[in-house]
């Protein structure tokens, strides 16, 4: 059945190419479409191509947040930034700080894909901890809800593209100074400065966080450092550079409530670096070349509460560089890119034998929009090979039609992917865990249908239907002996959709909800298998005041039936509201100072997968911010 699936999107794909009509450009009717529902800043993307484009044309459920978003808010984390996303489940969250996992409509944590400009962020397990990276180097992130294997390779419940702010924005230096502090010793303090001289653009981010424990002693320090150089060369051509350093100590489980004395931590410490070239070698054609480095070393520990004793220490690093290369032309009715990714990483756990593991992956991808007036086709396609997964073949197919100026219709069809975890492939005798060199990507062919329409010149809305077949799923198998193995087999059939609404500004409000639905059927799925949720739902809500007169409010809402066992514990009977207040109180020359008051979870809901990781209760905290 996958072949012939996979057989048909490629005859299309092919059959599609031929197409040809005038060059695209956005049209006054789509412009205005598009400002019903989207702000300036989000009227274009790039990680559903991984070329500019108009988000009318984009057939992926696609959702931006800004930076002016992440302000209003107050985030200080990225899984702060996400958490009142519809149809984004946040675990592993018990406030900033905390390691804050990715999930998009049902799918794990370690499905989706995170991307710092680009570069993959997943450890030797597919996971990103969300909850330690800093918001204030972020421009937008750039979210696809569903899996973009024909585009990004492994990322079978999503995308998340971080994307950072560009350097040298003005002729004259300007930036940021911010300060806030709350409860329980938290604090957040951070500047930025961006200038240009000459050909060279400067962007310079550092911070601090701390806190004493939000939730029992769930303490945290981290720092964070980014820099990014710009250096024209020439009239076409722009080389970055990128550096990206965090170091963290925090406290991620306790075990009080079980009168077990210990708790857990974790010190990690990751470098990025990156260098990119783009050059425009005709007007219509142009080439973006990337290489990366990517650092992480984890230490666990284990310590006694009443005597701080260490009882367990463990030490894992994960390395990888990588190269990318694309090309962008535009010829009539075609946008095409085509491009390769390269990885290279090693994985060691200092504590299990052979868990020294290497991972290598090459992809080549291709995808085309085709303009044809109010109808856009966009075929992609992907190969990927890996010396731990082998071989795979992504294709996609997105359709786009903007019916009228009011309704704009979306369909995809898609062939996705999730590569094993390193860690799937050595053995682990703490828990008796043995590995398995035979484990294969788990598969899945997605097929979605939405529309987004402007109602009445009073409201936007936003549908989103989907079906996901999933296939080959990896499962735990129990050996016999007291161990354990990972194996595919394992079936599942997923249904759901989102519905959005946004409301046009009226004397400075405007009104946003959401709400999602996931009904999950499971095959072949063993005993072992502790987190086969077959229901789950969610809502988020907004209200937020801005008429540009030195004053911005905000006021969140989020609720998810998170439908775990009962064995687990967990808890969602209430409505996490959080606020934020923006007062202007000085403007001078170039420079703004605000003051902002910021409350959390102001009626103490519940609102945790698992009671080894309860969310804070309300706290407040207050502070500066100066502009200049």
């Amino acid at each position: 059945m996958s072949f012939s699936r996979a057989g048909l999107v490629l005859l299309l794909v092919l059959v599609l190419s031929y197409l040809s009509s005038a060059a695209f450009a956005m049209s006054e009717e789509e412009r205005s479409f598009l400002l019903m529902y989207f702000k300036e800043e989000e009227l274009q993307v790039v990680s559903a191509t991984r070329s500019l484009k108009s988000i009318t044309r984009v057939a992926e459920n696609v959702e931006v947040v800004t930076k002016d978003d992440i302000e209003l808010m107050n985030a200080h984390t990225v899984a702060e930034a996400l958490y009142f996303v519809t149809g984004v489940e946040i675990s592993v969250f018990v406030g900033p700080g905390a390691q804050g996992e990715i999930g998009i409509h049902g799918s794990d944590y370690t499905r989706v894909a995170v991307l710092l400009d680009g570069v993959p962020l997943q450890n030797e397990n597919n996971a990103v901890a969300a909850g330690i990276l800093p918001v204030q180097m972020i421009e937008r992130i750039e979210i696809i809800k569903g899996p973009a294997s024909s585009i990004w390779g492994s990322s079978f419940g999503g995308v998340i593209n971080i994307i950072t702010k560009s350097a040298g924005g003005g002729d004259h230096i300007n930036g940021l100074a911010y300060a806030s502090g709350g409860e329980h010793a938290t604090s957040d303090v951070r500047a930025e400065l961006n200038g240009r001289k000459g050909p060279i653009g400067v962007y310079l981010f550092g911070g601090a966080m701390n806190s004493s424990g939000l939730i029992d002693s769930h303490f945290f320090h981290h720092n964070n450092f980014f820099s990014k150089f710009t250096v024209d060369a020439g009239e076409k051509t722009k080389i970055d550079l990128s550096f990206f350093y965090h170091k963290d100590d925090s406290v991620q489980w306790d075990y009080l409530f079980i009168d077990y004395d210990a708790f857990d931590a974790y010190k990690q410490e990751q470098v990025y670096g990156r260098a990119s070239l783009q050059s425009a070698l005709s007007n219509d054609l142009d080439l973006n070349v990337s290489g990366w480095i990517f650092n992480t070393n984890t230490d666990i520990y284990e310590k006694t509460v009443s005597t701080n004793e260490p009882i367990f220490d463990s030490g894992s690093s994960f390395d990888k560089y990588g190269f990318s290369g694309s090309l962008t032309w535009r010829a009539g009715a075609h946008t095409i890119v085509a491009g390769t990714d390269v990885l290279n990483g090693k994985s060691k756990a200092n504590i299990y034998p052979g868990g020294d593991v290497e991972q290598r992956k090459y992809a080549f991808f291709a995808n085309d929009t085709i303009s044809l007036g109010s109808l856009t086709i966009t075929p992609g396609l992907r190969y990927d090979h890996s010396n731990l997964g082998g071989d795979i073949v992504s294709p996609s197919l997105g359709v786009t039609y903007l019916l009228s100026k009011d309704l704009l219709l979306r369909a995809l069809v898609s062939r996705g992917f999730h590569d094993p975890g390193i860690t799937s492939f050595f053995d682990d005798p703490s828990v008796g865990f043995v590995g398995n060199t035979g484990i294969k990507p788990e598969k899945i062919w997605s097929y979605q249908i939405g529309a987004e329409a402007n109602v009445a010149n009073i409201l936007s809305t936003k549908l989103t239907l989907f079906l996901h077949d999933i296939d080959d799923i990896i499962l735990d198998k129990d050996l016999g002996d007291g161990s354990f193995t990972s194996e595919n087999g394992g079936k599942e059939k997923t249904i759901g959709g989102e519905i959005e609404i946004i409301t046009k500004k009226y004397r400075g409000f405007i009104l946003k909800a959401g709400a999602h639905y996931e009904s999950v059927k499971l095959d072949n799925f063993s005993d072992i298998r502790l987190f086969d949720n077959t229901k789950r739902y969610g809502f988020n809500t907004s209200l937020s005041y801005d008429e540009g007169k030195g004053l911005r409010a905000v006021l969140k809402g989020h609720y998810l039936w998170w439908n775990e066992p009962s064995f687990w514990d967990a808890k969602y009977n209430g409505v996490v509201m959080d606020f934020n207040v923006i007062k202007e109180i000085l403007t001078r020359n170039n420079a703004t100072l605000e003051a902002f008051f910021t409350g959390h979870n102001i009626f103490n809901a519940s609102s945790y997968d698992n009671n080894f990781l309860m969310n804070p209760n309300r706290w407040i905290e207050a502070g500066i911010r100066c502009k200049f």
